[in-house]
């Protein structure tokens, strides 16, 4: 049983009341509903609120919960009544979004350099002008960033991340345009759900995971009814969650019934989460995530697409903490496709041998304290000894390091 309670506002059939509701007449206590009690009619509901009672308590599992379908929100049309202008309206959520999508991307390393480069600006620019054709489409987006920041700018990132790679393995624009619409839309179904729900780092009941995995039906429905039947982009969204081994939703698919595309996507949108700091947790080192995701290889992933995957971001991505091989310690701030163990690094000033916590050692540590104070940008391609290449990943988390503020510096 997982108990909510909700205004009765929010009482809607479907929803199962868990306790009783007693009302009270001439001093008489009166049973109004009993417990476990299914509501299926409106004339419930209005009982209820003809009795004065302000709230009640549900069961999610036996019953829906308080989530709005995206189908069910309001629609352009519906808004624009409301003002003067249309017009006006329109400018202010575009640049809204504009400003918002563009401030994803300059707080995120990856996504800044990425988007560096003149063709994957250019096919940013083609998508952005999509997005601002359908205004259903945009009102979606900017209620996904109002009710859920995080979704928002994980879509963002995920966008720039995987436009970047179909352009390097050689899709064509029009693919390329398809498949970071698809990303970038691909979370639009969350906003059905209450932001508190979202923001919760565990103990959702079954029946809230449930409706949770449904997501990607409704981002697909809603796009349906928005003029978008493109069958590649409804493919990317509804299987991005699936796995290879079938053990994703919604529909369970394994193996060659997930769409190539779709694989990449969720390769990337993994890597993208685990990467990702959270209320509830720090983000994992990019070199970690690689290494979990490679694990999973043939069983969550398909191994080909895992193998592309890693080839196109490094072993050693951007903001991963490295020891090198002369023995100092730096933070990736430009790959190297050619030679990836010898990127760009910020060189940060460090002592050996002194505090990593010892809860957090295990045998393969060597203990460094990095030192605050003045920090160097070398380009191991050009070394001629001094500094050597990377020999293996640390984990930012045991050294207090805080990466992105040090590649926000560059």
């Amino acid at each position: 049983m997982a108990l909510k309670k909700i205004d009765i506002g929010k009482l809607k059939v479907g929803m199962n009341i868990s306790h009783p509701i007693y009302t009270e007449q001439h001093g008489k206590k009166i049973m109004l509903m009993s417990d476990n009690t299914l509501i299926t009619n409106d004339t419930q509901i209005r009982r209820l609120l003809d009795a004065g009672v302000t709230s009640v308590e549900i069961d999610t599992d036996a019953g829906i919960d308080t989530f709005q379908s995206l189908l069910d929100q309001k629609r352009w049309d519906d808004i624009s009544k409301t003002v003067e202008s249309s017009k006006l309206l329109i400018n202010r959520h575009l640049n809204t979004f504009l400003n918002a999508f563009t401030g994803v991307i300059t707080k995120d390393p990856t996504s800044r350099l990425l988007i560096g480069e003149n063709r994957i600006s250019i096919i940013i620019r083609l998508i952005l002008q999509k997005i601002q054709s359908n205004l259903d489409l945009l009102l979606a987006l900017i209620r996904l960033r109002s009710t859920n920041e995080y979704n928002f700018e994980h879509s963002v990132n995920a966008t720039v991340l995987c436009v970047s790679m179909a352009n390097t393995l050689g899709f064509n624009i029009v693919d390329i345009v398809r498949f970071g619409m698809a990303t970038l839309i691909a979370d639009l179904g969350m906003t059905s759900y209450p932001p508190i729900l979202l923001r919760r780092p565990s103990g959702l009941s079954k029946k809230e995971i449930e409706q949770i995995q449904k997501h990607p039906k409704f981002t697909v429905d809603f796009i349906n009814k928005n003029g978008i039947d493109d069958s590649l982009i409804g493919k990317i969204i509804i299987q991005h969650h699936e796995r290879y081994d079938g053990s994703g939703y919604p529909n369970g698919l394994k193996g060659d019934e997930i769409h190539p595309i779709s694989k990449l996507f969720a390769i990337a949108d993994v890597y993208l989460a685990m990467t990702s700091i959270r209320p509830h947790r720090t983000g994992m080192p990019p070199h970690m995530a690689l290494s979990e995701i490679l694990k999973d290889a043939g069983k969550l992933y398909d191994p080909k697409i895992t193998r592309l995957f890693i080839k196109h971001v490094g072993v050693f991505p951007i903001g991963n903490l490295v020891e090198l091989t002369s023995g100092k310690v730096g933070i990736v701030a430009t790959p190297n496709r050619k030679y990836p163990l010898r990127p760009v690094i910020i060189l940060l000033p460090t002592k050996k041998k002194l505090n990593v916590p010892e809860r957090l050692k295990d045998d393969s540590d060597t203990d460094f304290t990095i030192q605050r104070g003045q920090w160097e940008l070398i380009d191991l391609s050009t070394d001629t000894g001094e500094y050597g290449q990377i020999k293996r990943g640390l984990d930012h988390r045991k050294y207090g390091i805080n990466t992105v503020s040090y590649l926000n510096q560059m």
